[in-house]
């Protein structure tokens, strides 16, 4: 949601995609309930304590301006057999997608 990180003392803003909490939510649900309908992605619950999903927008039929792909990562809730939270939800690729590569010290865009 375009925070200002600090990399090597410089201040970065991150590109902003959505205007608030509420939209982000939103779109991660959005995500999460097409995705598990999808027999590809809902298969990779077969059992493990974590499941990363790499989403592909496009083949959900979502479409936001600037993300492409969206890694979904889930944990198993303690005690439970076959209960997934969503952990955490970050982009992976597309236009407003920026990735730091340490070596070269540049942001680069993975879209």
């Amino acid at each position: 949601m375009g925070q200002k990180i600090v990399v090597n003392g410089q201040a970065k803003q991150l590109p902003k995609v959505f205007n608030s909490e509420e939209e982000l939510a939103g779109f991660l649900r959005e995500v999460v309930s097409k995705a598990l309908k999808d027999p590809d992605y809902a298969e990779k619950f077969s059992g493990g304590g974590k499941v990363v999903l790499p989403v592909d927008l496009k083949k959900l039929g979502i479409n936001v301006e600037g993300i492409d792909q969206v890694e979904l990562v889930f944990l198993k809730k303690k005690g439970s057999s076959n209960m997934y939270y969503l952990k955490t939800a970050y982009p992976t690729r597309g236009s407003k997608v920026l990735e730091y590569r340490e070596w070269s010290k540049e942001w680069v865009v993975t879209g």
